[in-house]
């Protein structure tokens, strides 16, 4: 394999839906860092702050990018009246069930924000066995300098695997420190929005991607959560199977195994698809407290149009279509009227079935169209491919019927690269660009405000992804969302990957309904009465 065969083909592993570390290997390793902690920590008063922290870094994907002990973080406990910042712990009571939460980094366009984050189920017990002990008044860090050294040597050090680990294969120490990250890159349900939380910019497979999407931190939070639960309950599961001990020689606390995953949870962590956020506050009626729910924030895209405005402003272009209608039209200037307005209207709705970027592809080239399933067109310099459900299809094969009339009656033999275009004064054709598609669409958007100059065709492209996100019948993976987007790294461009029949029948099961979601319809009345029109 060449080299640009090995990095097109560790790109693609990295997409979501890329194989996962095995567990067996996964837990083994955990099995091996244990053993390592005990013998290095045997009697030590402070093991438990260690071994916290330690579990701490790797859940959270600090541990990779150490590089000494003074970038070791010092956890502390704070209260429910407190307010969330980095390597802040913090135990939420609710229903008699008491929960561990830490502070999540949230990378916002108005800056960094810090949000709670319940502790995975199958991490629960053992945070919080020992956080209930930390004092929250005075905010003691957890780890000392000397503490710090000690850690890091634990770390930094070899783990050699011993001879009752030796039956099961392992992962290099770098690789399971990457475990979470390596996890959260392949998860082919977790929200690209969810992984650019997790994982940052830097190793986000995508990183454009975060720009069309958006979510709020109760959507994010609870997606996190179900995913690292997944993370955990995947290795718990393999440990149970093989029987790998992940006992902790733990002398002032009662417990025994790291993960425990038969936990029962508060109401707050069972709603589906959101958690919220509490602060403690004092009850105004009596001497107790209540949990207040706190604001959510928005992450990512802020150029989703809403629905019931994309459907108003499609209604808006049938109405314009349907003043120049067919009964209508004597003179050449009304019949080009009508077939600009037809073309508008199709233009739109390309975009608006695609997510085809309206800055590049307005129209398809002629000679890119392989019949009317599919094509490719040109996006960001690269050739990718574009599917077309039904409804479009349809409506292509009927605008091309009314093209070849309108070219007859008009007696032109015009040409153009482009199937749909405009006919100016001189009856020529003229390709749809950038500027004329938003000054149209400005004009017949049916809500006149301040903000109209924001409202442009490239809104719809933020809606399309928006509708693909929140899809539910088909759920989409985020390998699916980026493959309509047209996001692709090295390796993933046309001509490179394959996107096999199932995949493409569950793309087709998402853009199939959306004409009807938004309430598109094809007037099949229009190519029979074109057949009796003569111009005077």
């Amino acid at each position: 394999m060449g080299i640009n065969a090995a990095i097109a083909k560790n790109n693609r592993k990295k997409n979501s839906g890329g194989i996962a570390p095995d567990p067996l290997h996964v837990v083994n390793t955990l099995q091996i860092a244990i053993i390592h902690f005990n013998r290095l920590f045997h009697g030590s008063e402070d093991k438990e702050p260690l071994l916290i922290t330690f579990i701490y870094l790797w859940m959270t994907q600090q541990l990779d990018g150490l590089t000494a002990a003074e970038d070791i973080p010092s956890l502390s406990r704070v209260t429910g009246t407190d307010g969330c910042d980095k390597h802040r712990l913090r135990i939420i009571n609710t229903n008699g069930i008491s929960w561990v939460e830490y502070a999540q980094c949230y990378s916002t366009s108005t800056g960094v924000d810090w949000q709670w984050q319940p502790i995975p189920s199958a991490l629960n017990h053992f945070f919080y066995h020992y956080v209930k002990t930390l004092i929250t008044t005075a905010q003691k860090p957890l780890l000392s300098v000397a503490l710090k050294q000690q850690l890091w040597r634990f770390i930094n050090g070899s783990w050699k695997t011993p001879t009752s680990c030796a039956q099961y294969g392992r992962l290099r120490k770098d690789v399971f420190f990457r475990y979470f990250t390596i996890m959260t890159q392949r998860s082919p349900y977790l929200s690209t929005t969810a992984k650019s939380i997790l994982l940052g910019d830097k190793t986000l497979h995508h990183h454009s991607a975060t720009a069309y999407q958006r979510e709020n931190s109760d959507q994010i939070r609870s997606k996190i959560f179900k995913a690292h639960n997944a993370y955990l309950e995947r290795i718990a599961q393999a440990g149970s199977r093989y029987r790998i001990n992940l006992a902790l020689d733990n002398a002032r606390h009662p417990l025994s195994l790291l993960l425990d995953t038969k936990v029962t949870l508060p109401t707050y962590l069972t709603t589906t698809g959101k958690i919220v956020a509490f602060e403690r506050r004092k009850n105004p009626n009596d001497h107790g407290y209540q949990y207040v729910e706190l604001p959510t924030i928005w992450v990512g895209s802020k150029r989703a149009l809403a629905i019931d405005d994309v459907r108003t402003f499609f209604l808006a272009l049938d109405h314009n279509v349907k003043q120049h209608t067919v009964d209508k039209i004597g003179t050449k200037p009304q019949l080009k009227a009508y077939y600009n307005a037809l073309t508008y209207q199709l233009a739109f709705q390309f975009l608006m079935l695609t997510g085809a970027r309206a800055t590049h592809a307005i129209s398809l080239e002629t000679r890119r169209c392989y019949g009317t399933l599919q094509s490719t067109l040109s996006d960001k310099g690269r050739y990718r491919t574009l599917y077309l459900c039904d409804y479009l299809q349809q409506a292509i094969t009927h605008y091309l019927a009314i093209q070849q009339h309108l070219l007859t009656q008009l007696g032109s033999n015009a040409s153009s690269p482009f199937l749909w275009f405009l006919f100016d004064e001189n009856n020529q054709p003229q390709p749809l660009n950038a500027r004329c598609m938003r000054q149209f669409m400005q004009q017949h958007w049916p809500y006149q405000s301040n903000n109209i100059k924001n409202i442009v065709p490239y809104c719809l492209r933020h809606t399309f992804a928006q509708l693909a996100l929140t899809s539910t019948d088909p759920q989409l993976t985020t390998q699916h969302i980026d493959r309509l987007m047209g996001h692709s790294s090295f390796g993933e461009h046309l001509g490179s990957d394959q996107c096999f029949p199932t995949n493409k029948k569950i793309l087709l099961q998402f853009l199939d309904p959306l004409p009807k979601q938004l309430y598109f319809s094809l007037d099949r009345t229009t190519l029979f009465s074109f057949s009796h029109i003569h111009l005077l």
